[in-house]
């Protein structure tokens, strides 16, 4: 795979370890360490960014690319999440930009191929968050189907399109891939600043956090599941949550792996969720023992 593309990560201070598990995960890939490393700083302490100056290609502070209405007091960390459809002005000269938050880290190198391909060929490479394993399958179906995804559209585009697109899985924008000339940037920035925009139009008090903060993942699955901008939906292992499903580990490598047979080892292990960065968690091996651990990358092997 010829490279041309850049991994973008964002992050603070307080993210600086997870973020540093992230880097030394790909640094440890014979593939990764010839990529450039792009990432989003939200302030770091000297000695942090000293550290980053050393591992990564370019370090870049983001503005606030879309206006964001006062009555949200938006953190400052939320500029990270607007710069997304910006990437491509933020770090020049890359045929690909993939993008992996900093409560992830790669496993596998696969997945990037995965990503980088199938962003090369136009598409929005991206994976949703639906598994076998994933605990949402499994409970009680929310009253009249008005799940978080359902809440996050009403909330940004209204009842209408919620109605007709939030029945789709979410997308997960976490970790995803888009060629530099794609036209779903554009459509993205303007997802969301029609979702802002409208919320300044019909002001009203007590809005949910929770969807103010996923409104640039609502806005790219708008982009797919409403404008329709190609997309390659990829595989939960590429993209894996563990909040939604605990891997489980094959004993022989010390890899994480899906908990269902034929137990293909994750590629991204996605810790996002409340404290999942810190949590210890009691994982099934595929030689029915078991294995406590946190899953972060400075605690593999999982063995």
């Amino acid at each position: 795979m010829s490279q041309n593309f850049t991994i973008v990560c964002a992050a603070d201070r307080n993210y600086f370890d997870l973020l540093k598990g992230l880097i030394e995960s790909i640094q440890d890939k014979p593939e990764g360490q010839s990529v450039p490393i792009s990432v989003l700083d939200l302030g770091f302490t000297e000695e942090q960014a000293e550290w980053l100056d050393t591992w990564v290609a370019h370090r870049v502070e983001p503005e606030w690319d879309i206006d964001v209405p006062t009555c949200f007091n938006a953190p400052s960390h939320f500029r990270a999440l607007l710069a997304r459809p910006f990437l491509p002005r933020y770090f020049p000269g890359y045929g690909v930009y993939h993008f992996i938050d900093a409560d992830a880290w790669v496993q596998d190198w696969s997945a990037v191929e995965i990503y980088v391909e199938a962003a090369r060929q136009g598409k929005l490479a991206i994976t949703p968050q639906i598994d076998r394993a994933y605990n949402t399958f499994y409970k009680r179906p929310k009253r009249l189907g008005r799940t978080q995804n359902f809440k996050s559209f009403k909330w940004s585009y209204g009842w209408k399109i919620a109605d007709r697109l939030g029945r789709n899985p979410i997308l997960n924008a976490g970790v995803f891939a888009l060629s530099h000339d794609a036209p779903h940037w554009s459509l993205w920035a303007d997802a969301i600043k029609r979702a802002l925009h409208r919320k300044t139009l019909w002001p009203r008090k007590g809005w949910p956090y929770l969807h103010f903060k996923l409104v640039e993942q609502t806005a790219i699955n708008h982009v797919v599941f409403g404008d329709k901008a190609p997309a390659a939906l990829l595989p939960a292992t590429c993209n894996w949550f563990c909040a939604l499903a605990a891997p489980m580990v094959d004993v022989q490598s010390g890899l994480l792996v899906e908990p269902n047979e034929p137990f293909h080892p994750l590629g991204i292990v996605h810790l996002a969720g409340e404290d999942f960065q810190n949590r210890e968690f009691s994982l099934s091996t595929t030689q029915n023992s078991t294995v406590k651990t946190r899953l972060r990358y400075d605690d593999a092997p999982f063995q």
